[in-house]
Protein backbone atom coordinates (compact mmCIF):
# COMPACT_ATOMS: atom_id res chain seq x y z
CA UNK A 1 0.00 0.00 0.00
CA UNK A 2 1.41 3.32 -1.10
CA UNK A 3 1.10 6.31 1.15
CA UNK A 4 0.89 9.75 -0.36
CA UNK A 5 2.40 12.54 1.58
CA UNK A 6 0.48 15.73 1.36
CA UNK A 7 3.58 17.80 1.73
CA UNK A 8 3.18 21.45 0.97
CA UNK A 9 6.07 23.64 0.15
CA UNK A 10 6.01 26.49 2.59
CA UNK A 11 7.75 29.60 1.41
CA UNK A 12 9.51 31.60 4.09
CA UNK A 13 7.74 34.82 4.98
CA UNK A 14 9.19 37.90 3.34
CA UNK A 15 9.96 40.44 6.06
CA UNK A 16 10.59 44.18 6.03
CA UNK A 17 14.20 43.35 6.87
CA UNK A 18 14.40 41.28 3.68
CA UNK A 19 13.10 44.25 1.67
CA UNK A 20 15.78 46.51 3.19
CA UNK A 21 18.68 44.02 3.17
CA UNK A 22 20.16 44.92 -0.22
CA UNK A 23 20.15 48.65 0.46
CA UNK A 24 22.95 50.84 1.75
CA UNK A 25 23.39 51.57 5.43
CA UNK A 26 22.02 55.10 4.91
CA UNK A 27 18.82 53.85 3.24
CA UNK A 28 18.33 51.25 5.99
CA UNK A 29 18.81 53.92 8.67
CA UNK A 30 16.25 56.20 7.04
CA UNK A 31 13.78 53.32 6.72
CA UNK A 32 14.32 52.17 10.31
CA UNK A 33 13.75 55.69 11.63
CA UNK A 34 10.54 55.95 9.59
CA UNK A 35 9.38 52.50 10.74
CA UNK A 36 9.91 53.53 14.36
CA UNK A 37 7.95 56.77 13.90
CA UNK A 38 5.10 55.02 12.10
CA UNK A 39 4.84 52.38 14.85
CA UNK A 40 4.82 55.14 17.49
CA UNK A 41 2.14 57.14 15.66
CA UNK A 42 -0.02 54.08 14.89
CA UNK A 43 0.88 51.27 17.32
CA UNK A 44 -2.14 49.19 16.28
CA UNK A 45 -1.11 49.21 12.61
CA UNK A 46 0.20 46.01 11.07
CA UNK A 47 3.46 46.20 9.15
CA UNK A 48 3.96 43.91 6.15
CA UNK A 49 6.51 43.43 3.40
CA UNK A 50 5.25 43.76 -0.17
CA UNK A 51 7.98 42.16 -2.30
CA UNK A 52 6.16 42.81 -5.58
CA UNK A 53 6.25 46.54 -4.86
CA UNK A 54 9.59 46.32 -3.01
CA UNK A 55 7.88 48.14 -0.16
CA UNK A 56 6.81 47.98 3.47
CA UNK A 57 3.12 48.71 3.95
CA UNK A 58 1.00 49.66 6.94
CA UNK A 59 -2.60 48.61 7.54
CA UNK A 60 -4.71 49.87 10.41
CA UNK A 61 -7.49 47.59 11.75
CA UNK A 62 -10.07 50.37 11.41
CA UNK A 63 -9.07 51.80 8.04
CA UNK A 64 -6.92 49.37 6.07
CA UNK A 65 -3.86 50.43 4.09
CA UNK A 66 -2.86 54.03 4.77
CA UNK A 67 0.85 54.38 4.05
CA UNK A 68 3.97 52.62 2.86
CA UNK A 69 7.74 52.90 2.68
CA UNK A 70 9.41 52.50 -0.70
CA UNK A 71 13.22 52.22 -0.50
CA UNK A 72 15.27 53.18 -3.57
CA UNK A 73 19.03 53.29 -4.12
CA UNK A 74 19.40 56.93 -3.03
CA UNK A 75 16.21 57.74 -1.10
CA UNK A 76 13.17 56.39 0.73
CA UNK A 77 9.63 57.48 -0.07
CA UNK A 78 6.97 57.62 2.61
CA UNK A 79 3.78 57.27 0.58
CA UNK A 80 0.28 58.18 1.73
CA UNK A 81 -2.44 56.32 -0.17
CA UNK A 82 -4.94 59.19 -0.06
CA UNK A 83 -2.36 61.93 0.36
CA UNK A 84 -4.19 64.26 -2.00
CA UNK A 85 -6.86 64.65 0.71
CA UNK A 86 -4.43 65.42 3.56
CA UNK A 87 -3.77 68.88 4.95
CA UNK A 88 -0.05 69.63 4.69
CA UNK A 89 0.82 72.61 6.90
CA UNK A 90 4.48 71.47 6.88
CA UNK A 91 4.64 71.57 3.05
CA UNK A 92 6.39 68.20 2.86
CA UNK A 93 4.09 66.23 0.55
CA UNK A 94 5.05 65.84 -3.11
CA UNK A 95 3.25 64.45 -6.12
CA UNK A 96 0.61 65.53 -8.58
CA UNK A 97 -1.38 62.36 -9.19
CA UNK A 98 -5.08 61.94 -8.48
CA UNK A 99 -4.64 60.18 -5.13
CA UNK A 100 -1.17 59.42 -3.75
CA UNK A 101 1.29 61.86 -2.18
CA UNK A 102 4.75 61.13 -0.82
CA UNK A 103 7.71 62.53 1.08
CA UNK A 104 11.24 61.85 -0.18
CA UNK A 105 14.00 61.29 2.38
CA UNK A 106 17.65 61.30 1.28
CA UNK A 107 19.22 61.29 4.77
CA UNK A 108 18.20 60.53 8.33
CA UNK A 109 18.38 64.18 9.43
CA UNK A 110 15.45 64.99 7.12
CA UNK A 111 13.17 62.59 9.03
CA UNK A 112 11.18 64.70 11.49
CA UNK A 113 8.54 63.25 13.82
CA UNK A 114 6.07 66.15 13.89
CA UNK A 115 4.97 66.15 10.22
CA UNK A 116 4.91 62.35 10.11
CA UNK A 117 2.78 62.08 13.27
CA UNK A 118 0.39 64.73 11.95
CA UNK A 119 0.00 63.12 8.53
CA UNK A 120 -0.40 59.57 9.86
CA UNK A 121 -3.05 60.58 12.40
CA UNK A 122 -4.90 62.47 9.68
CA UNK A 123 -4.55 59.62 7.13
CA UNK A 124 -6.04 57.10 9.57
CA UNK A 125 -8.95 59.38 10.50
CA UNK A 126 -9.64 60.08 6.84
CA UNK A 127 -9.65 56.38 5.90
CA UNK A 128 -11.92 55.51 8.85
CA UNK A 129 -14.40 58.19 7.71
CA UNK A 130 -14.23 56.97 4.10
CA UNK A 131 -14.95 53.39 5.22
CA UNK A 132 -17.88 54.47 7.40
CA UNK A 133 -19.42 56.51 4.58
CA UNK A 134 -18.88 53.69 2.09
CA UNK A 135 -20.31 51.12 4.53
CA UNK A 136 -23.43 53.20 5.19
CA UNK A 137 -24.08 54.07 1.55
Amino acid sequence: MKQHLNARVVKPAITPEYILARHSTMIRRIAERLRKLIRAAAPEAMEAAYPGWHAIGYRHPDCGYFCGLFPFDDHVKLVFEFGVLLDDPFHVLEGDGKQVRHIVYRNVKEVQAQPIDFLIEQAIRLRVRKRRVKGNG
